[in-house]
């Protein structure tokens, strides 16, 4: 606001001195003005005065640049891809001394340009380490913006949209908590070693870091404020944000040289409300459905059958047929270690079934053997029809035979 009061008080002071000069249509003055900031910038872009090619300070101490950010949405994150977006304005600060001027002249003390200018001075080759795939926001005009204060202090300022990396650590999921980062650092392309071919395609570009710690240092800002804001109101459907940690460190890359980096890590804490809706609560309900079983009469078979298939192969739908929305990992995370427990109820519910019958058929077999044992043979025997029809064919041929005996006694007796 200060700022403000003194260029505006400048200004003002400016054209009264033109007024008094004999310029006094407004028009004319601000016709000046423009020519007088036109011819400033001109002069401080000179070529034989300033090489955007080189860094600001060049052969002398680091170039520091300050960055901060400011969220203004932040989400999805993707747990089988392990990657997270946000959407946020990032400003980079750093101050150029060829760029200094003398804000009496033009009575401002800074300039703000548009895109355009960008193309003119020395900016540098920021990017994001883990980032996966970010894009500058063009509509209606690229989203950029560059201010330029009489110290030769430069304000860039953008809009992004980042998508980068996360890397997930799932066994407790879905109780777990993340922290994602977002790395930034100095950037510069370099073709491979075995092609140096001006047309070269990308994918023979080694990426490496640019400028080393002896060239550009990268800090937070800090003026009072978080370096890194956001919008109130942001926040994710599955998680909560908790805390945002920022750090600079330097880095030594495998060319030998060490690299200034800062980072930001945003802490993460999953809210647990749809998982309890959509896997823990029915898991639950299906174990205590195959549990009723255990109170239905061992003889009705087609209910107890039915029952426990129902629940076995309701819990294997609702439990690893979801299974392509969660996160593909090489270990049991806990929500699988919940599932197949619950599986595990609900198919042991059907062995103790198979094992009940199984084992009341073997004792009511074990104990007619022991009945049969216990019986007089004649007494078993004479209960039996076969054996009375025996006995019955045994008594027909014991008279038949008696009356052929009687028969022949007879004759024989009638010869002599």
């Amino acid at each position: 606001m200060r700022l403000l009061n003194f260029s505006s008080f400048c200004c003002k002071g400016t054209k009264l001195l033109w007024l008094e000069n004999g310029v006094n249509d407004e028009e004319s003055i601000e016709l000046e003005l423009s020519k007088h900031v036109t011819n400033l910038l001109d002069g401080l872009l000179k070529e034989d005065r300033y090489d955007k090619r080189i860094r600001p300070n060049f052969g002398g101490p680091p170039v520091t640049i300050e960055v901060n950010m400011y969220i203004k949405s932040l989400g999805p994150v993707s747990e089988t891809d392990e990657v997270y977006s946000m959407d946020c304005y990032f400003r980079q600060m750093w101050v150029d001394n060829r760029l200094k001027f003398n804000a009496s002249a033009t009575g401002l003390s800074e300039f703000s340009m548009n895109w355009l200018f960008l193309d003119k001075v020395w900016k540098p080759d920021t990017y994001f380490v883990n980032g996966k795939k970010s894009y500058l926001h063009s509509i209606t005009v690229p989203n950029k913006f560059l201010r330029l204060r009489q110290d030769g202090l430069l304000t860039y300022s953008m809009r992004l949209t980042i998508k980068a990396s996360c890397p997930m650590h799932l066994r407790k999921f879905p109780l777990d908590s993340q922290s994602c980062p977002l790395e930034i650092g100095s950037c510069k392309r370099e073709l491979a070693d075995d092609d140096h071919d001006e047309k070269a395609s990308l994918s023979k570009f080694h990426l490496f870091y640019g400028y080393s710690n002896n060239d550009v240092l990268y800090a937070w800002f800090k003026s009072g404020k978080d370096p890194v804001g956001r919008e109130e109101g942001v926040n994710l459907a599955q998680y909560d944000l908790t805390e945002i940690k920022t750090k600079e460190e330097i880095r030594l890359s495998s060319r030998r040289d060490n690299f200034s980096v800062v980072a930001v890590h945003f802490h993460l804490k999953r809210h647990t409300g749809y998982f309890m809706l959509q896997v823990y609560v029915p898991c639950t309900l299906i174990v205590s459905c195959s549990w009723v079983s255990f109170w239905i009469d061992p003889q009705a078979v087609p209910a107890r059958v039915s029952l426990g298939v129902t629940t076995v192969l309701s819990m294997t739908t609702l439990g690893f047929g979801g299974r392509s929305q969660m996160p593909r990992t090489s270990y049991a995370t806990a929500l699988d270690w919940f599932v197949i427990i619950c599986f595990s109820f609900v198919f042991a519910s059907m062995v103790e079934y198979a094992a009940i019958n199984f084992l009341d058929k073997m004792t009511k077999d074990v104990a007619a053997k022991a009945t049969k044992k216990k019986r007089p043979p004649s007494a078993e025997g004479e209960a039996q029809p076969s054996f009375i029809l025996i006995r019955l064919l045994r008594d027909v041929a014991w008279w038949f035979l008696q009356t052929v005996q009687r028969s022949l006694a007879t004759a024989q007796s009638a010869r002599k």
